[in-house]
């Protein structure tokens, strides 16, 4: 994923980045993990769009983090007809489009190192909950869950129902043998 990140000064408005991409709208912005919509910036491609710069309608606060980074839209781009001539350069350009949408879509799969430099915060949630998960399952949590279920169907098995009685019966010996050895 290609992404540059910086902490706003509360009176910058431009900033560069430099990686490549394919249209204006492929570049996005989020401030402070939420993604700003495309009519609150503006961006300014290199003539190869290698880079460039993005103008912000208005500076944001000091502190805040801004993250410049690449989402490319799957969706095609070239229309090749059946009848006509390929252009190789077109179908060069294709995959080459092709594959960064997939390569956009494979940055998303992070190992939790690199993680942890840009979201500690979601690092520290997750391992929270796999405490708590670990703790719920193991020892206590899991051995008190048994001994509940296992006193509750001791005092049920012997009320089941049988053909001619109520719940509240306790079934007579010649039907519990329906339901094996209690």
């Amino acid at each position: 994923m290609y992404k540059i990140t910086y902490i706003c000064d509360g009176e910058t408005q431009s900033y560069n980045f430099v990686f490549p991409f394919f249209q204006n709208a492929d570049v996005r912005i989020a401030l402070d993990d939420t993604v700003i919509s495309p009519e609150q910036y503006t961006v300014f491609p290199n003539s190869d769009f290698t880079g460039g710069s993005v103008l912000l309608n208005s500076a944001p606060a000091s502190g805040v983090r801004m993250d410049i980074f690449r989402q490319i839209a799957l969706n095609r781009v070239i229309d090749y007809q059946p009848t006509a001539e390929i252009d190789p350069e077109c179908l060069n350009s294709d995959f080459n489009f092709l594959l960064s949408a997939f390569s956009d879509l494979r940055g998303v799969d992070l190992d939790l190192a690199e993680w942890a430099n840009t979201h500690d915060t979601i690092k520290q949630e997750i391992e929270y909950a796999l405490e708590l998960i670990q703790d719920k399952t193991t020892g206590g949590g899991a051995l008190g869950l048994y001994n509940n279920l296992v006193s509750v169907l001791n005092g049920a098995l012997p009320n089941l129902i049988n053909d001619y009685g109520l719940i509240t019966d306790v079934a007579p010996n010649e039907n519990r043998d329906d339901y094996g050895v209690l």
